[in-house]
C-alpha cells in the first residue's frame, strides 16, 4: 500500500520509500531507499504511530524498520542480526524477537 505520511515541519514521505527510522534524542533521522536521509523534529514514537497501519517494526528502543525491504536476517547467540536490501545492519533487541520472528513468518 503507498501513502504518504507527515514527518514534522511541513514534510510528508511515501511509505514506500522509508527503508529505516532512527532514534536520536528528540529527533528522528530517516533514511530512504535511494539513500537520502532526512532529520525530522518529530520523535520516533510519533512517527511510529504514524506508520502503524504499515508494514513498520519497532526492532529496539531507537530503531523503526520498514519490514517491505528486509531481505535475510540471521540469528547470532549474542543478539540478533538483520539485514535489509540496503545493507543496513540492525540488531533486534531480545525482549522484541518473538514478536520480530512471528511479524516476519505472517
Amino acid at each position: 500500500m503507498k501513502a504518504n505520511i507527515h514527518l514534522g515541519a511541513r514534510t510528508t514521505a511515501a511509505t514506500h520509500e522509508i527503508v529505516k527510522l532512527e532514534a536520536q534524542n528528540n529527533y528522528t533521522l530517516v533514511h530512504f531507499i535511494d539513500g537520502r536521509k532526512l532529520l525530522s523534529s518529530t520523535t520516533l514514537g510519533v512517527i511510529e504511530e504514524r506508520l502503524s497501519d504499515y508494514r513498520f517494526f519497532r526492532v529496539n528502543r531507537s530503531t523503526v524498520i520498514n519490514l517491505q525491504y528486509l531481505r535475510l536476517f540471521n540469528i547470532h547467540p549474542y543478539g540478533h542480526l538483520q539485514k535489509t536490501k540496503s545493507t543496513h545492519d540492525i540488531i533486534v533487541s531480545r525482549r522484541r524477537v518473538a514478536a520480530f520472528q512471528a511479524c516476519v513468518n505472517a
